[in-house]
């Protein structure tokens, strides 16, 4: 009875493996990518369980509430969380979608990471429903009117490429530029269609060691002086942790969910 478990798992994972692959031949668009993940197979294996489990402790061991969080890098002022009636909006909407894509993750400190920053210019990587973009639209709506590029790609074989950001209303989109591609090259068109240089900018994609090994320095650099960085999910292994220790950053950690989100700003 095992053994048979066992092969029809293995059978469902190659049948879903061969799904993929052929998304990706029918959309020569992400060939690019596609080749990426090939090569990717190649390289050297940093998301293991044991970096995983490293990563972790060091999340857990550095975080502070999140108010704390923002006191430490210097973004002060009054904190106060996402309006609710913009919250069941949202969750109105989502529930008009039939795939399934990520949650909300902490709304609450990306908007106010916004606000205190009198953040104008921002990019975010990953979107799904579109949570984390309502919360910095919302944001930038209450401010001076500022601009959001997102990055995101369709997920391989969901269709969800009308959903992708359904959680956000019209009102707050006619600031909002989605660029539907992978990181590579988006974050570069990102970068290059806002400006050069931003305020913010919030991590939420390719979240494996090469993926922020190839984004983190990029974005990085194009942020502005007191500029921000925010990255979720830190605690999928050590980039994160690395990448603060190395240059020695004032960063900041914080618990969400059994999560970890990572912010360091620019001095």
């Amino acid at each position: 009875m095992i053994s048979k478990i066992s092969f029809v798992k293995k059978l469902i994972f190659i049948l879903k493996k061969i799904l993929i692959v052929i998304w990706f031949i029918f959309r020569p668009k992400y060939y690019e990518h596609f080749f990426y993940l090939i090569k990717r197979k190649f390289l050297l294996n940093q998301d293991t369980t044991i970096n995983r489990d490293k990563a972790y402790k060091w999340a857990s061991i550095k975080a502070i509430p999140y108010t704390e969080a923002l006191e430490k890098l210097g973004l002060n002022g009054e904190v106060r969380e996402l309006d609710n009636e913009i919250i069941l909006e949202g969750q109105k909407l989502e529930a008009k979608s039939s795939v399934k894509m990520g949650g909300p993750g902490h709304i609450h400190l990306l908007y106010n990471c916004v606000k205190l920053l009198k953040a104008k210019k921002v990019i975010e990587t990953g979107v799904a429903y579109g949570w984390s973009s309502l919360a910095i639209l919302k944001a930038l709506s209450e401010g001076s009117d500022g601009i959001l590029y997102s990055v995101d790609m369709p997920y391989p074989t969901k269709k969800n490429e009308n959903d992708v950001g359904i959680v956000v209303p019209e009102y707050l989109r006619k600031n909002w530029f989605l660029i539907r591609k992978p990181d590579r090259p988006g974050i570069i068109d990102a970068i290059d269609s806002i400006g050069g240089q931003i305020d913010l900018c919030h991590y939420d994609s390719d979240k494996s060691w090469w993926g922020r090994h190839y984004a983190y320095p990029i974005l990085w650099k194009s942020l502005n002086s007191k500029g921000l960085f925010v990255s979720d999910d830190i605690q999928d292994n050590l980039y994160f942790s690395e990448f603060v220790e190395k240059h020695s950053f004032n960063f900041a950690v914080v618990e969400f969910d059994g999560k970890f989100i990572g912010l360091i700003r620019k001095l």
